[in-house]
């Protein structure tokens, strides 16, 4: 099963990211997401910090005084900010509370559990401190019930979220990083033929990046025939054949491989090796 983020937390994390900046910080971690989330005060999350006595005033002064400001941010830097490790541990535990709560979407008290359950983070250290466990916060989460407002869906429901690593400080440009990502997932399955991506915006957005470089990355996807567009319907993966490829041009793509290893240092056994350990990985996510 896979989630959509509601609007609420798209908003959250691109206030982390402003967070971030403001800052000085050049990545994203868990105090700049629950300065976030502190910066949509309709939302679940915010009322439920707020029943629990986590003001925002209170919050954001034991968060500010737990981290430093960094020093200026590198020039040209923008808002490519990665995701530190427990960053994103946060966002896989917001989506495993979804399921667990059967919820078909992760709206702002699942990010807020999500931070909650990284207990090593900043941000659970802060509202730990301020008594905000995860059995308070699901406890206020119930009692708050309907009273809370409905979460509003994001603008395309039906889009899947997947996340893909970018790392703003590889010497790979970050076009090429997506190209990369989406061609891994498709082979191993995590995308399949047909299912919808996000448009350029929609993906810029969610990983900060600019529209022309998610634009760049789907224009080669699609030359490839990684990906087709069908107009207004949007951008999906292609369908791909599965005839098996002739010999000669499997060859030909194992051929620099071969010769890379081969400059390692690598026996003919090694490598025999590490291609066998990397089939029985690809083929695990195809099954």
């Amino acid at each position: 099963m896979k989630y959509n983020f509601t609007d609420d937390v798209r908003r959250a994390l691109a206030e982390a990211r402003n967070e971030a900046l403001r800052l000085s910080h050049d990545y994203v971690g868990t105090e700049h997401v629950l300065l976030g989330l502190l910066r949509l005060p309709e939302s679940r999350a915010a009322g439920v910090l707020e029943a629990l006595g986590a003001t925002p005033e209170r919050v954001r002064s034991a968060v500010e005084s737990m981290v430093r400001k960094g020093a200026a941010a590198r020039p040209g830097r923008g808002p490519d900010l990665p995701y530190t490790s427990r960053a994103k541990k946060v966002l896989e535990f917001a989506m495993d509370d979804a399921k667990r709560t059967g919820a078909a979407y992760v709206d702002t008290e699942q990010l807020l559990a999500g931070l909650l359950r990284e207990e090593k983070g900043i941000a659970a250290q802060v509202l730990n401190a301020l008594g905000v466990t995860v059995d308070a916060m699901r406890a206020a989460v119930d009692r708050i019930g309907d009273g809370a407002p409905a979460p509003k869906a994001a603008a395309d429901a039906s889009r899947p979220v997947w996340f893909l690593e970018i790392d703003a400080s590889a010497t790979a440009p970050i076009y090429e990083q997506i190209i990369a990502g989406v061609e891994s997932a498709v082979a191993t399955a995590r995308l399949e033929p047909g299912e919808r991506l996000p448009t350029v915006r929609q993906l810029a957005d969610e990983l900060g990046l600019a529209p022309g470089t998610v634009a760049r990355a789907y224009s080669e996807l699609e030359r490839r025939g990684v990906i087709e567009t069908a107009g207004a319907r949007g951008t999906f993966v292609a369908a791909r054949s599965r005839s098996a490829a002739p010999a000669t041009e499997l060859e030909g793509l194992l051929r620099p491989v071969a010769v890379a290893a081969f400059h390692l240092g690598a026996t003919a056994d090694q490598l025999r090796g590490a291609l066998e350990r990397a089939m029985k990985g690809i083929l695990r996510g195809l099954l």
